[in-house]
């Protein structure tokens, strides 16, 4: 069984980015990095990618941590956004996984694995889910509240798994010829089981990025009502 880490990143710290890959690479094989900007993301039709600069930089964590590295650079932004780049990178990274067998597990560049018990891979490999949730934190640095919650980042690599409504949901084709729902919106959709792995830490660093990336994010966030849409599947 390989483990095969799926990280988005578009102009991050260099530091910041190391670290991420560090972390994925307690558990990963290898890793398939994509980069750009959502069309919707300020400033995106103006940069379209990061540089070679950060390119490097994960490309050179991930040697020196011994796995390997496929990394895709657009050269327009992702026109579908955060949908399109997500469901990119799955299909990207199927086409060197065995499917049924391998897992994926999704971050992004702004995350850091902080805890990553060694038999986390073992526990992959032996259970019969598709899923799999591990647990979130955020540092409270505008309030000084942290907040720990679950969260599904790990895929059983199956056929036919797709990004789709919303950047969070994630189906496989089932056996009736409806999807089978891994993530959704639980209001709306019927999620299956995940295997509990809440002793694997990710931290999310978003609080504590720079002001100015972190009004543009907000600025893309605040129109995804428009851009995202779920419905029952």
């Amino acid at each position: 069984m390989k483990v095969i880490g799926l990280l988005s990143w578009y102009e991050e710290p260099a530091p910041w980015l190391a670290e991420c890959v560090a972390g994925l690479a307690q558990i990963c094989d290898h890793l398939v990095a994509v980069d750009g900007p959502y069309a919707r993301f300020p400033g995106a039709t103006r940069k379209p990618a990061s540089g070679s600069e950060q390119a490097d930089t994960i490309a050179r964590t991930a040697a020196g941590a011994g796995i390997g590295c496929t990394i895709h650079t657009s050269r327009e932004p992702w026109w579908g956004n955060e949908v399109a780049k997500r469901d990119w990178m799955f299909r990207l990274a199927m086409t060197m996984a065995k499917p049924g067998v391998d897992w994926l597990l999704r971050v992004d560049a702004d995350e850091v694995f902080t805890s990553v018990p060694p038999d986390t891979r073992q526990a992959l490999a032996e259970t019969s889910l598709d899923v799999a949730e591990v647990t979130m934190w955020e540092r409270g640095v505008d309030d000084g509240q942290d907040s720990q919650f679950p969260i599904r980042i790990a895929f059983r690599a199956l056929p036919g798994i797709h990004i789709q409504q919303a950047h969070y949901v994630v189906t496989v084709p089932g056996e009736d010829g409806r999807p089978r729902v891994l993530v959704g919106n639980d209001s709306v959709h019927k999620q299956e089981l995940a295997l509990p792995l809440w002793d694997v830490r990710l931290e999310h660093r978003t609080r504590q990025r720079a002001a100015m990336r972190r009004a543009a994010k907000d600025q893309y966030y605040a129109q995804l009502p428009e851009i995202e849409q779920v419905s029952e599947l």
